[in-house]
């Protein structure tokens, strides 16, 4: 018995000498990364990009939005610059819009670093209606307990579009998260057929008169991965088959993190009864 123990605390000690420490890192603040959110559309508007800078790795604090950069979003030909609005907010002109299919370029200049993102303008179909069709309190045909959305647009030609819908009530965007945004490739769609009273959400805490508009953007298949990539790593998760973490893809130089999104985009509403 003596033998036995004397050779596991040999063992033991053994391994323990091959023991090597290895230093990861994990984004203190020499590290941290530009993030930008960033869309641009041909709905004259006027259009926002946000700046921040991401957070240490072991920190429950958000990531702290940035002053003082320079950003510019350009076509070649026109150049809009964007004014610090504050708390990391950039706003455009009002009424600016991009122009369909067109190649446009962000350009971010800030703490001595210029970072660019590229996207291209598709076209977008026309948002011809839009409807709300009340659901009923269960066992009752008077109270209204939400309105479900519907839409009817033509989908475009051929294969490799891509489609986002948002949804504004009274003016306020109420879907403001890559959660919430409402995403759909056109592949399992039928190609160049009329989608007539397509039901997209439910939406509720919404009052009579009240104005629901929706707004239908042509992202790039880069933006869709995107948006999608954010998703898998976050909400759609939990599973034992989960894909391991990795970077959200991005169309921004320098290592920054996000996306620079431009898109054709067509708007339509409906009042609620």
């Amino acid at each position: 018995m003596r033998r036995f123990i004397l050779l596991s605390i040999g063992v033991i000690a053994y391994l323990s000498s091959c023991t090597k420490v290895i230093e990861i890192d994990l984004n203190d603040e020499e590290n941290q990364r530009l993030i930008v959110d960033a869309i641009y559309s041909t709905f004259p508007q006027e259009h926002e990009v946000k700046l921040s800078l991401s957070a240490n790795y072991y920190s429950t604090d958000q990531p702290t939005p940035i002053s003082g950069a320079s950003v510019v979003v350009s076509d070649g030909i026109n150049n809009v610059t964007f004014l610090d609005a504050g708390n990391g907010l950039y706003k455009s002109p009002a009424n600016a819009a991009a122009i369909a299919n067109r190649d446009y370029t962000l350009t971010i200049n800030y703490d001595g670093k210029e970072y660019t993102g590229v996207n291209y303008c598709d076209t977008v179909p026309n948002l011809d209606t839009v409807i709300l069709v009340p659901n009923y309190i269960d066992g009752s045909t008077t109270e209204i307990d939400d309105y479900t959305i519907r839409f009817s647009t033509q989908e475009l030609a051929g294969f490799g579009d891509y489609y986002a819908w948002r949804i504004f009530v009274n003016g306020v965007l109420r879907t403001d998260t890559i959660t919430e945004l409402l995403s759909q490739s056109d592949e399992f769609l039928p190609d160049a057929t009329y989608l007539f009273q397509v039901e997209l959400t439910d939406i509720d805490n919404v009052q009579s008169g009240d104005t629901i508009m929706i707004a239908q953007n042509a992202i790039s298949e880069e933006t869709y991965d995107a948006y999608f990539a954010i998703l898998f790593q976050t909400e759609f998760r939990g599973g034992i088959f989960d894909s391991p973490p990795s970077n959200v893809p991005s169309n921004l130089s320098e290592g920054a993190l996000g996306i620079f999104s431009v898109s054709g985009e067509s708007r339509n509403f409906a009042i609620v009864p």
